[in-house]
């Protein structure tokens, strides 16, 4: 898979992208195993106070947005790109 980061997160990440090696597996896991990664400071840019993922960040599976399609459980390809987008404000 291919993970693309912007804003904020190309800061916590120090990369623009990255190929993430592992198999299939959902949306969901990956953050995970990204939360691991990249730590604390990263996790505070895409969780939820509930412990969850997801509310402000913008998760794109193949520029589509997860919420369209299976949620957190949206189940990813070794083919796949995922661009993760922190909160973003502006006026």
């Amino acid at each position: 898979m291919e993970i693309r980061y912007f804003a904020t997160l190309r800061e916590v990440t120090s990369v623009r992208e990255e190929t993430w090696p592992a198999t299939a597996c959902t949306l969901e896991e990956l953050i995970r195993g990204l939360c691991a990664k990249y730590g604390h400071e990263f996790q505070k840019w895409v969780s939820c106070e509930d412990g969850g993922y997801g509310s402000l960040s913008i998760f794109l599976v193949n520029g589509q947005d997860y919420r369209s399609l299976n949620g957190l459980k949206t189940v990813l390809q070794q083919n796949d790109v995922i661009s993760l987008f922190p909160p973003l404000a502006g006026g």
